[in-house]
């Protein structure tokens, strides 16, 4: 086994900057409040290094990522990597100025950095920049985890290269430790285990993130509606009426989400059993764990174990994987494998 896991963190935004802080803050092994497993395949978080990081900021090019990501939870201890120009393939209106590099670029930042493993954490729409980006990781012999809504690894073609060269393909849209999705699918599994029948439910997400504005837009949030509630769905063994999505920006939320829930079953004797609740979490906290659950199961999922270790890790980190699980059994068939 390998010392260390080294990642490359694509888009140091909200998630990315949240994800170094959290390495550096359980890195020292005192610190355990909060860490869902201290252990993943063996490897602990001091074993994580981020060593490259690809954004089109100009604020934030060229910058110590220590630098960019210090902020709501912790200032990161410096390190020498600087972040370096990012892909963009996809059209951005009302933005200019940005700072771009091509795929071959990127190619040969992965090489130089000896990344392990790549994380795509860029904003979600940049259907095309997420797929240049993962054949960039491809070509420069690197895993790749896709944690926005593009269609990555549920793309079939692109993951049979990933599976012929050996290599972890994971994705798609990233289901986050205590989300609004996997709390809603978490509640629907228990209810059909404890005997009562779900007629109908709903999820209605506000948030301030930059991420939340950016799934404004009508096409973006269908598609992510579509996602979640086919997750949601999937929990019962029957059908049910469901809505799930993000449905409002509040800009002073800031990295906040509030999550409204209304389930409404049945009980014994066809009695009424109705749900009405609200979740506050942080979007960026809440990936972190998750994430480095991810990289440090890749980190153990090398050569002809790769194929079958995309499917479980993709079931378990993210909203719409290839081979789809319920939340219990995508948990169960992950710690099996890596804990």
């Amino acid at each position: 086994m390998a010392a260390e896991i080294r990642v490359a963190v694509i888009g140091v935004g909200n998630v990315g900057c949240t994800f170094v802080q959290g390495v550096d803050y359980y890195s020292n092994g005192k610190n355990t409040v909060g860490l869902w497993h201290q252990k993943v395949a063996g490897f602990k978080p001091a074993d994580v290094k981020v060593v490259a990081a690809f954004d089109i900021d100009p604020a934030k090019v060229g910058r110590s990522l220590a630098d960019v990501a210090s902020g709501e939870y912790r200032d990161v201890k410096d390190s020498k990597v600087r972040i370096s120009c990012g892909i963009l393939a996809d059209r951005i209106d009302r933005v200019q100025n940005l700072s771009t590099a091509s795929a071959a670029d990127v190619v040969k930042e992965l090489q130089k950095s000896g990344a392990q493993v790549a994380v795509n954490l860029i904003s979600s729409g940049t259907d095309k920049t997420s797929l240049e980006y993962a054949n960039a990781a491809l070509k420069a012999n690197v895993a790749f985890v896709n944690a926005t809504p593009a269609k990555v690894a549920t793309n079939a073609a692109l993951a049979k290269k990933f599976s012929q060269s050996r290599l972890v393909l994971a994705g798609d849209d990233l289901l986050s430790q205590f989300g609004g999705t996997a709390f809603h699918k978490g509640m629907i599994d228990f209810m059909v285990e404890r005997g009562v029948h779900v007629n109908k439910s709903y999820q209605l997400d506000v948030g301030g993130s930059a991420e939340t504005k950016n799934t404004m837009d009508e096409r973006i949030r269908m598609m992510k509606r579509s996602m979640k509630t086919g997750s949601i769905g999937m929990e019962a063994p029957y059908r049910f009426e469901s809505v799930a999505g993000t449905t409002e920006y509040t800009d002073f939320l800031g990295d906040s989400r509030n999550s409204y829930y209304w389930m409404s079953s049945e009980g014994f004797l066809g009695s009424n059993i109705v749900m009405d609740l609200t979740l506050r979490t942080s979007d960026g906290a809440n990936a972190g764990n998750v994430l480095l659950d991810v990289v440090r199961a890749i980190g153990r999922a090398k050569g002809a174990k790769a194929g079958k270790a995309s499917e479980v890790i993709s079931a378990y980190g993210f909203k719409n994987p290839p081979k789809p699980y319920k939340i219990r059994e995508a948990y169960t068939s992950f710690t099996k494998m890596f804990t």
